[in-house]
């Protein structure tokens, strides 16, 4: 019997031994034997035609431990079984578990078991049995919750203990405070835009996001989310060419510079609380793929346009200012991103009007940038 208990190994002769030599002696036992880690960092349990793999990596007395162990439906195993041509593991439908309590392997000539257990109110134990005979082989799996439906996060609580798993299977439905908590930068532009008006990519305009500051998920499947969340946006459109944004008669107008003007910029800010509802298919581990409409609710909008007139002593700046600009109080974006873990390339695009168009200009919103997610998806 090999067992690895807490944070010491221990065999038969009561020798101490790391942790890896402890799974290739589990590997290599034709008899009966376990093998049970406590308090592994992460693990990843994934099925193929002829069996599982089992993925642990860890900590032990300050040194870092992977170990990886196959368990094949015949009742044998293996130790460090990824050379290519051997097994055909198709990785992509994995379940990965991060600070379980214990793994526990068990294996006999006929069977194999595996247990991936967390305790506590948030809990789970996932078991898996396979059986050989002479006539066919069987695998069952039994997967048990300890908590309800619903989780609630908060970052910072208890974060020794209760690291928020990439795969989470114990909750279905769950509000998280500030702990899928995202930042984003992106370029601004616009389309539709009024005669005269030249707001581009290329005009250092910028987007800047935080999002999920709280936020509601669903999880109908493993890598499957659907997600409502809050958070606040502020865009900059600005404009670099030789017309800019005025004030005039409580509208907002495109209009020249004055005569002789050395130009700064003009630019309309958009401040807004946002709601997002994001539909997010992951397709492996790290990468993923989202989409859906955001709603502004647009608190504040301004102009401020900057520029020169004259030289030398008699050279003067003006700058003109106005926070009354009429934008419109609600409008929305339809974005579409791709997420490469933690990174996410977005993309937004809206169908509607930034201002109100009975007091100023026409023009529809589009950005581009990345957004740095606290949480794994």
């Amino acid at each position: 019997m090999i067992m690895l208990a807490g944070a010491v190994s221990v065999q038969a002769q009561t020798e101490k031994s790391d942790i890896n030599t402890l799974a290739r002696q589990y590997a290599k036992s034709n008899g009966n034997a376990s093998l049970e880690i406590v308090d592994p960092q992460r693990v990843m349990i994934t099925e193929f035609r002829g069996g599982f793999l089992i993925e642990a990596k860890g900590k032990h007395e300050g040194q870092v431990y992977k170990i990886k162990i196959t368990h094949f439906t015949n009742g044998s195993s293996e130790i460090n079984t990824t050379q290519t041509g051997r097994v055909d593991y198709d990785l992509e439908k994995g379940a990965l578990f991060e600070d379980a309590d214990r793994i526990v392997l068990t294996k006999s000539p006929y069977k194999n078991s595996i247990i991936v257990l967390k305790e506590g109110d948030n809990g789970y134990k996932l078991s898996i049995e396979q059986k050989s005979d002479t006539k066919e082989n069987r695998t069952s799996y039994s997967y048990q919750q300890t908590n309800s439906s619903w989780d609630f996060n908060i970052p910072f609580k208890n974060a020794g203990k209760e690291k928020r798993s990439i795969y989470r299977p114990q909750s279905r439905f769950s509000f998280n405070l500030i702990s899928d908590l995202e930042f984003g930068m992106g370029l601004v532009s616009a389309h539709s835009q009024a005669p005269g008006m030249d707001v581009e990519f290329g005009n250092a305009g910028w987007e800047f996001i935080l999002n999920n500051i709280f936020n509601w998920e669903y999880r109908p499947f493993n890598r499957t989310f659907l997600s409502l969340g809050f958070g606040v946006d502020w865009r900059n459109y600005r404009m670099k060419g030789d017309r800019r944004f005025m004030k005039e008669d409580n509208k907002l107008t495109i209009a020249p510079y004055p005569d002789g003007a050395d130009i700064n910029f003009s630019r309309v800010k958009v401040f807004s609380m946002t709601l997002e509802l994001m539909l997010r298919q992951g397709l492996s581990r790290h990468v993923a793929i989202e989409a859906g409409p955001i709603v502004n609710f647009n608190t504040h909008a301004s102009i401020k346009t900057r520029y020169t007139i004259g030289s030398g002593k008699e050279k003067e700046g003006f700058k003109e200012t106005s926070s009354n600009i009429h934008q419109k109080p609600v409008t929305v974006d339809f974005k579409a991103g791709l997420i490469i873990n933690p990174i996410e390339f977005y993309f937004k695009y809206s169908p509607t009007n930034t201002l109100d168009t009975d007091y100023g200009p026409e023009f529809k919103s589009i950005s581009a940038g990345i957004i740095i997610g606290l949480s794994n998806y």
